[in-house]
């Protein structure tokens, strides 16, 4: 029997206090189109990893497909959206063909393949160790953490915001490109981290005058601006703010000349 997930969900959203469900094991696997998924490599570009182990005869399977969950979360943070995170589909038994995951015949509810922008992988045998990724049945919806390739959650019974409050505390920030050097570069001091109600921002030793300071969440979202005057220690209250992953931008007449980051508790 499924565990209870309402639960969890509700310590999700109130804590973002994730519960352990066991490392993951490294896996290469082919999609339909031919193309390889390797979970490792993957998880080490700081990708999360939404895994969908189900299977075509499954009702509720077929009712998280039809929901569009995954597909909403892969087109606003897959690839072709904020590039965050990998959803890849995993057919878990080795008796379903591609007619199958067509609809077009056999053990099927429908077509598992139109309309359906991440991979779809169905292996014969199964490759994936089921005991670790549907160890109570189908669907089964790994989410993963690239820090560590914990599993932190089984998501099946999870609504489309229920996925995003699970994942969003663990997503890697979208910076600017090139801003990787301005970080190692600035001579900015932000504390404490992981910061709790307040975040101070000392800009003492920077030689760049600082026009503003923008604040960006783990989305590429900007949540806070702060106009800099004279003062080189800046103190931002946190209250408003989720926990999470955040990063400090510091503008100079328009241009990021430094960027750190922080953890908000």
């Amino acid at each position: 029997m499924k565990k209870n997930l309402l639960i969890v969900l509700a310590l999700f959203i109130s804590s973002f206090s994730f519960a352990q469900l066991g490392t993951a094991e490294d896996f290469t696997i082919t999609d339909i189109n031919g193309n390889e998924h390797n979970l490792y490599s993957i998880l080490d570009q700081g990708k999360v990893v939404v895994l969908d182990v189900s299977a075509t005869w499954c009702g509720p399977c077929w009712t998280l497909h039809q929901n569009h969950y995954l597909e909403d979360l892969n087109e606003t943070y897959g690839p072709n959206g904020t590039d965050q995170i990998r959803v890849i589909f995993y057919e878990g038994d080795a008796a379903t063909d591609n007619d199958a995951l067509n609809g077009i015949s056999g053990n099927t509810l429908g077509d598992w393949v139109t309309g359906v922008s991440y991979p779809i992988i169905n292996e014969s045998p199964i490759t994936l160790s089921l005991s670790l990724y549907a160890p109570e049945g189908f669907p089964t919806v790994n989410i993963i953490r690239p820090t560590d390739k914990e599993i932190i959650a089984d998501a099946w019974n999870y609504d489309l915001q229920g996925m995003i409050d699970a994942i969003t505390p663990i997503l890697q920030p979208v910076v600017t490109v090139g801003t990787n050097d301005l970080e190692e570069n600035a001579n900015v001091e932000v504390y404490p981290n992981p910061a709790a109600d307040f975040l101070w921002v000392d800009l003492e030793e920077v030689n760049t005058e600082i026009d503003q300071i923008e604040i960006h969440n783990a989305l590429g979202q900007r949540v806070h601006t702060i106009a800099i005057t004279t003062d080189t220690k800046i103190s931002i209250a946190l209250n408003d703010y989720a926990a999470g992953l955040y990063v400090v931008n510091l503008q100079s007449k328009n241009q990021t000349v430094a960027v750190k980051k922080f953890v908000k508790d």
